[in-house]
């Protein structure tokens, strides 16, 4: 679920930057002049967000990578179980062969 929302947060974010940079493009190919201060705070703003990309793709990258180290460590844990579950199903059947051997000799 953690990874579908990071994803999902990356889409919209791209989708954003997409959309301003159209918007901005129209309004330039339109010769719509800007002062600088504009200029500057709209840069401002997109550096702002490809940072925040960044760090959405960075942390994604972790979470893709802790995902797969628990992946791992649940795939070792089930192969300890079954080996507990093997051996407690072999220690039960010796039980039951000395349970018998006691009543064998139990019932002479």
């Amino acid at each position: 679920k953690i990874v579908k929302k990071i994803l999902y947060k990356n889409i919209n974010l791209i989708i954003f930057l997409l959309q301003f940079e159209k918007v901005l493009f129209q309004s330039l190919k339109g010769k719509i002049m800007f002062d600088e201060k504009i200029i500057n705070t709209m840069t401002d703003k997109v550096n702002e967000l490809i940072e925040k990309y960044n760090e959405v793709c960075e942390e994604n990258e972790n979470l893709r990578n802790e995902l797969v180290s628990v992946k791992a460590q649940n795939e070792a844990k089930s192969n300890q179980i079954m080996r507990l579950e093997e051996e407690l199903k072999s220690r039960n059947m010796q039980s039951e062969d000395i349970f018998k051997k006691i009543e064998a000799v139990l019932g002479k």
